[in-house]
């Protein structure tokens, strides 16, 4: 045996604890590469009281994969699955004699993800109810404690650090999404995953991820896909926050028997509940959170409503967050390149078609509706003596219709799918779009939806765009709904 190993390394490799695998086990998770030859895999019985009553590990490779692996076991096994999902690399570490020598640190990383796919794997067995959209409760019965949705950036760990010292358990969840690259910085990369179960533990506070593709997949990235075969334009970000990341968030705190959730949005929740809008106007997000239900806002947490993003990251620093410094995330998680036309072409049949007037002459041709949204004046593929935009999208007849700025102009839309926090009646001012001014509208029922009358002309608005209202002074989310209909001025 190589003498650059301690003891307590030599001990585990002569006499492993918790070698083999559970019978029937609760949750299965393998780490590493088989080409490679260094793989850790890990089975689990957790019981009714969600501790770990049986774990075991089998592990290929080199020793120190084999050493960590049986130590981790031995530390996580009888303990509840949130004090399991605390045990960081120090610890285990330290179970270990102190650090592996250079070149054999991997091991205890293996080890450590093994497990924590396991863990992955046994919310994932869970998750018919999530699946279904139905999957949270009203969180009456829970702890004084919170899950917190944490990305790999500053501002949802700061989310996680700030409720913790406020007094509350925190537990942080990393939601996988999609396929991110490796190596990629994106929120659902194995990279950052990795990132964010580390700034987690590093701050104390257990760690999950939950493998939400398949929800994300059809509440979020059809409907994306979809809306632009059908002419729409959609916002993926308020699919997820109606459909996915909440409602997972919620899951899991029912599960764990807490109250609350939390993100790093820029948002206040005020009383009725309401959405609010936070202390840092430029990064207000209240106009994405419209579809969060109104039972499941009342138990949520905006911690960074009531601070600036420049006092967010001067936190992290002061309390030596590696993550203190890493970029703003982009728009469309799923999209790492920004270009969404080549995302969608690539998954549905576009025909080419025609490009017309409001009066119907053919201005030219185009290879199909789903590179276009209205609004849209680069890339048209016609040229005319003043700038041409596009002023609806016609997929049934497969036409592009453009005009002047002039004809984008906005009075009237009509909004479906609403979720109201106050009576509608207080809707005083409506926002079309994320960066947009919210200008002044009146609101009343239809037979179909709501119809909006917007009090000053609205340029761009296009059907799948989000129409959000606020009470007067403009600081309150009376409620939000999807534009279904736009009519010109």
């Amino acid at each position: 045996m190589p003498e650059r190993y301690g003891p307590r390394v030599i001990e585990h490799l002569v006499n492993p604890r918790n070698a083999g695998e559970v019978s029937g086990p609760s949750g299965v998770g393998e780490a590493g590469n088989a080409a490679c030859g260094d793989q850790v895999r890990f089975t689990l019985a957790v019981g009714e009281d969600l501790r770990l009553e049986e774990v075991r590990y089998r592990a290929y490779g080199c020793a120190a994969c084999i050493a960590a692996g049986s130590a981790l076991a031995e530390l996580v096994e009888g303990r509840t699955i949130i004090g399991a999902a605390r045990v960081s690399r120090g610890e285990l570490q330290e179970a270990l004699g102190g650090p592996l020598p250079p070149g054999k640190e991997h091991g205890v990383t293996l080890a450590l993800d093994a497990l924590h796919r396991a863990f992955e794997d046994y919310w994932s067995r869970q998750g018919d109810a999530l699946l279904a959209g139905d999957g949270f409760g009203d969180g009456s019965g829970g702890r004084r404690g919170v899950v917190a949705a944490m990305s790999g950036g500053v501002d949802s760990a700061v989310t996680a650090l700030l409720l913790k010292e406020r007094g509350y358990e925190v537990v942080a969840v990393t939601f996988r999404l999609h396929d991110g690259e490796p190596g990629s910085r994106s929120c659902c990369s194995p990279d950052t995953v990795l990132f964010a179960r580390e700034t987690a533990h590093q701050m104390g506070i257990p760690h999950f991820t939950l493998n939400l593709r398949e929800l994300f997949d059809r509440r979020v990235m059809r409907d994306f896909v979809g809306s632009y075969a059908a002419g729409r334009t959609p916002n993926p970000c308020v699919a997820c926050n109606a459909h996915v990341k909440f409602h997972a968030a919620a899951f899991l705190a029912d599960r764990l028997g807490l109250r609350h959730v939390a993100t790093g949005h820029y948002a206040r929740v005020g009383e009725g509940p309401c959405l609010e809008r936070p202390e840092d106007g430029r990064k207000d997000q209240t106009y994405v959170l419209w579809p969060v239900p109104r039972e499941l806002l009342g138990r949520t947490i905006f911690p960074l409503g009531d601070y600036r993003k420049d006092e967010v990251r001067r936190m992290a620093e002061e309390r030596g967050l590696a993550v203190a410094r890493t970029p703003e995330s982009q728009d469309i998680c799923f999209i790492p390149d920004g270009d969404y036309r080549s995302f969608v072409r690539r998954r549905v049949r576009s025909e080419p078609g025609e490009i017309v007037d409001r009066r119907g002459r053919v201005l030219g041709r185009h290879a199909g509706v789903v590179n276009f949204t209205v609004g849209q004046r680069r890339g048209l593929g016609v040229s005319a003596s003043t700038p041409l935009y596009v002023t609806e999208v016609r997929p049934e007849s497969r036409q592009v219709v453009v005009g002047s700025r002039r004809e984008l102009e906005v009075r009237e839309v009509l909004v479906r799918s609403a979720n109201w926090f106050l009576d509608p009646r207080e809707a005083a001012l409506v926002q079309v779009r994320y960066n947009s001014e919210p200008v002044p509208c009146e609101v009343e029922r239809g037979g179909d939806g709501w119809e909006v009358r917007l009090l000053e002309p609205v340029f761009g608005v296009a059907p799948g765009q989000s129409a959000v209202f606020y009470t007067r002074d403009g600081t309150k989310v009376v409620g939000g709904g999807i534009i279904a209909r736009r009519d010109a001025a």
